[in-house]
Formats: structure tokens, C-alpha cells, sequence
């Protein structure tokens, strides 16, 4: 398991990576529901300050949505469904990126579409010929569309200095 882990590139561990915090974060919202008193990580804005943050109740509003509840969601943190959705379309993008590049690494792995073309491909990638094209594409559009929907996603609590 190891093996197979430490041949994958560097981008396919950050996807396995990403996904499964992403779940492990799911599941912390279904253990732990907006009726029980107790979370065990608290806020630090309100250990030290004594008052509410901007994320203050975003894991009771995670909590609701992963039972469902969306409309009660917002009660706890209006930023709750938008903040979930990032990471439920970011799920959803790692999975599908891991398995079309699996894809694309069984049906291109020696195919270089020119005859006697060197084996490697000259980025120093270790992809070879189109197939290496077609990786760095979706990678850069899959960097692309997760900087625009973090954006989108996180606009209210992003502080812009200036």
C-alpha cells in the first residue's frame, strides 16, 4: 500500500490527501450534532477575546447540513452552506480529477504520437508525449476552478489590507 502510494505524483497525493481531510471533516460534523453541548475544539477568538469571530458556529452549521438541515445551517453561521458547498464541490473535483488521471495514465502511458520519440518527455515530468499535455492541462484547469471557487466561496471572510 505504501509502494503504490509513494509511485503516485505529486499531485495525485495532494488529491487523496485533500479528499480524505475533506471527509474526515464530514464525519467530525456528523459525530458531533448542534445538540450537544460539548465540541471539543473550541473557538480561539472567543477563549481570548470573549466574543464572536466570523467562523464562530461553522462547525454546528456543518453539522446541519450534513444531516440535511439547510435552513437551520445558516441560523448558526451565514456562511455555513456556502462554506460547505466549497468543500462538497471540492470532493466531488478530487475524485473525478483522480480518476481522469488514472484514466489517462492506462490508455496513454507509451503512446507519444511520434515515431521514435524519446520515452520521457522533456519537461522532466516523466509523462510522455500528448498524454503529458493533457495532464498539465487538467491540472492547471483544476487549480484554476478551485482559486475561483475558494474565492467565491470564503468572499466574506477574506480580509483585503489596503
Amino acid at each position: 500500500m505504501l509502494r503504490l502510494f509513494l509511485t503516485l505524483s505529486p499531485y495525485q497525493m495532494i488529491n487523496i490527501l485533500t479528499g480524505l481531510i475533506i471527509v474526515l471533516v464530514f464525519i467530525y460534523s456528523g459525530i458531533f450534532g448542534t445538540g450537544d453541548d460539548y465540541y471539543p475544539v473550541e473557538c480561539a477568538h472567543v477563549s481570548f477575546y470573549g466574543e464572536d469571530c466570523p467562523t464562530c458556529g461553522l462547525s454546528r452549521s456543518f453539522s446541519e447540513m450534513v444531516r440535511g438541515n439547510f435552513s437551520s445551517a445558516s441560523e448558526y453561521n451565514r456562511n455555513g452552506p456556502l462554506l460547505f458547498t466549497f468543500f462538497v464541490s471540492q470532493l466531488f473535483m478530487r475524485a473525478v480529477a483522480g480518476l481522469v488521471l488514472h484514466r489517462m495514465g492506462r490508455t496513454g502511458a507509451g503512446y507519444t504520437g511520434v515515431i521514435n520519440a524519446p520515452s520521457e518527455s522533456r519537461s522532466g515530468t516523466g509523462y510522455r508525449g500528448s498524454a503529458d499535455l493533457k495532464k498539465k492541462t487538467l491540472v492547471f484547469s483544476d487549480a484554476a476552478v478551485s482559486f475561483i471557487l475558494f474565492i467565491v466561496c470564503f468572499r466574506n471572510l477574506l480580509v483585503l489590507w489596503g
